[in-house]
């Protein structure tokens, strides 16, 4: 059973929930227990939350005369300590398939209802054989990290890198992250993955631990599979307190811990694609993912398969953000590869980004696709504001953060784009060879060709075929004119196709014209005859 608070529950399935606790063999014969959650629930739902106080409570629950000190008289405390430990008994065996979760979180008296997102469906919600798209979200839970430096008080520092790896994670919006409350309940209670994996009812588990030695921190991860028992990966993150705070640190690896294991090309994501038989029964959020694959290396055929699967993925699952965001960005590749031209791909690709964004506004990838089309369409102050919104969401997204070192780049800013590079490759588990585009061009202008070519051979076959262009600029620039020469012999075969990609990427991109006066030189120099900007 796994829940998530975001949800708003109609008071009346909460009233259903606690009668079926209270009927529960954990309540049934507990009358004072069985008294004090009515209270509770029912003091909630009538709008009486703020007054669930210590006081309160003993005088209407627990009969406490008027004078009642709960300072000196500690039964609330005592048994709203039983009521937590019955309420999770209850939950991780009569109730765990239960919809509706109910909380009394320690520290405080006032409940949280959380509706569970993977209840067994019914017969009649079951997705129909026929059906070719159905709707994916990983579960997964953080649980306690343990506190290891064989201090007590040095307890806040893994409770506080449990909750910045909890935290980082809800900003991966296709997982469904366990609340803190749910999670914290085994903090000091060694249990087998799977039991956990079975009462939680997520897939994954992540357990972790934190070790300090006077100035030193070593935090380590792993990632289960709550099915088998089996580590999937292992992190080990030494720092050290004072060349940075404790915050940053923190901030810092959950973001590294977090994007290792949910960004598209992270552990889980990489383990479901090796998986995958077939892609006739893709559900959306899958269909999402092969866009992702697609996109590291791509090429006509593919960009025809993904953008057709996207399709149906949003006719059959129009909620589905993430599908939009990917669509918008295969559309937009019709114009930056010449893949499939179908009329308006920019508005189409427009229209996609748009509705990622109204359908789930905290989903990155919609504000990813934005900001690319803003920027395509030469409307740089609506790219800068998609921009930075993306940002917010989820700095630790290294595709975004990628596309968007590229286009700080093309606007000017070459520092601040090496800046954001450079988090995006040390956040990615496995960098697509996209990524050094970026870099190549940036040694380019540093006059740095050998660097650069190193970069454009790093990149492979990531940029829409036109990867032999800037390889032939670079070996021009270096002189090596024997080794460009089958590259030069393709391009001026080809020139027409090459001119197209040259002239619609140099547009699309504002490419900058230093950059544009440095390729055309290092095509001149390799030996290429054709003026590629000149042919229509």
């Amino acid at each position: 059973m796994s829940t998530s608070a975001i949800t708003p529950i109609n008071p009346d399935v909460i009233e259903q929930q606690l009668v079926r606790i209270l009927s529960s063999s954990q309540f049934v014969a507990t009358t004072r227990l069985n008294r004090f959650l009515r209270y509770l629930v029912e003091q909630s739902l009538a709008g009486n939350a703020d007054a669930l106080k210590g006081y309160t409570i003993g005088v209407d629950v627990f009969d406490r005369p008027e004078g009642f000190d709960p300072a000196l008289d500690t039964i609330v405390r005592v048994q709203a300590g039983k009521l937590r430990s019955r309420l999770d008994l209850y939950y991780a065996h009569e109730g765990k398939d239960d919809p509706i979760r109910i909380i009394v979180p320690k520290g405080s008296y006032r409940p949280q209802f959380e509706v569970a997102f993977n209840p067994k469906p019914s017969q009649s919600a079951e997705v129909s054989e026929t059906d070719e798209v159905q709707t994916t979200r990983y579960s997964i839970a953080v649980l306690p990290f343990d506190n290891l430096s064989g201090d007590p008080n040095q307890e806040y520092l893994a409770d506080g890198f449990t909750e910045q790896v909890i935290n980082a994670l809800t900003r991966f919006r296709e997982f469904q992250v366990i609340s803190r409350q749910s999670t914290f309940r085994y903090k000091d209670r060694p249990a087998d993955p799977r039991d956990i994996g079975s009462e939680l009812g997520v897939r994954y588990t992540v357990e972790g631990s934190v070790r300090r030695w006077e100035d030193q921190l070593r935090v380590t991860a792993q990632l289960i599979d709550a099915e088998t028992g089996a580590h999937l990966s292992s992190e080990v993150f030494d720092r050290t307190l004072g060349a940075k705070g404790l915050f940053e640190i923190e901030e810092e690896v959950a973001a590294h811990i977090a994007a290792q294991i949910a960004e598209p090309h992270g552990v889980i994501h990489r383990r479901r694609r090796h998986q995958r038989i077939s892609t006739e029964k893709l559900d959306a959020h899958e269909c999402r993912l092969l866009a992702s694959e697609y996109w590291r290396s791509p090429n006509e055929e593919s960009h025809s398969r993904v953008r057709d699967l996207l399709e149906r993925a949003v006719a059959i699952e129009p909620s589905h953000a993430g599908a939009w965001a990917m669509l918008s960005i295969v559309y937009a590749d019709e114009l930056r590869g010449n893949y499939n031209l179908q009329p308006e791909p920019l508005e189409r690709a427009l229209a996609a980004a748009e509705r990622a964004v109204e359908t789930d506004p905290q989903e990155v990838a919609g504000f990813h696709a934005l900001f690319m089309v803003h920027f395509h369409r030469g409307e740089f102050v609506r790219f800068r504001a998609a921009a930075d919104t993306a940002f917010r969401i989820n700095p630790n997204y290294p595709d975004m953060l990628a596309d968007l070192a590229a286009l700080t780049a093309y606007s000017g800013d070459w520092a601040k784009a090496i800046e954001i590079l450079d988090r995006a490759i040390q956040l990615s588990p496995s960098p697509p060879g996209w990524y050094h585009w970026i870099l190549t061009f940036y040694h380019c202008l540093q006059g740095e060709f050998e660097t650069a070519l190193t970069h454009a051979r790093r990149a492979g076959n990531s940029i829409w075929g036109g990867e032999i262009l800037f390889e032939a600029m670079i070996l021009g620039h270096l002189g090596k004119s024997e080794e460009a020469r089958p590259l030069v012999r393709e391009i001026e075969q080809n020139s027409e196709r090459y001119a197209k990609f040259i002239r619609r990427n140099f547009e699309l991109y504002h490419l900058p014209d230093d950059l544009r006066a440095i390729m055309r030189e290092g095509w001149r120099k390799g030996g290429i005859t054709v003026d590629l900007e000149s042919i229509s």
